[in-house]
């Protein structure tokens, strides 16, 4: 997964709350793509806001861990299989 590629791609999208799940909107040259809306959970959310310039999946598995009290694999599984449909979005 390449982490640095989506945090750089964090403005390619539109987020919104919508009934205390986050939407995310892909954009293109300012033009919603509607039906590629992206619906998070409080984890999806957590690890949305969590990525930062220059954080790495290891850092990011600890502050799941921590804020969510699961094992660091639960957490590893977690945050590749929604970094993956992340990339699949851009």
């Amino acid at each position: 997964m390449n982490i640095e590629r989506i945090y750089k791609s964090k403005s390619q999208f539109v987020a919104r709350e919508v009934d205390k799940e986050l939407v995310l909107v892909p954009l293109t040259e300012s033009v919603a793509h509607m039906n590629k809306l992206f619906t998070m959970n409080e984890t999806g959310r957590f690890i949305w806001e969590n990525i930062s310039e220059g954080i790495t999946v290891d850092e990011l598995e600890d502050i799941v861990v921590q804020e969510f009290e699961i094992d660091r694999e639960t957490a590893h599984k977690d945050i590749e299989a929604f970094l993956a449909r992340l990339e699949q979005m851009l």
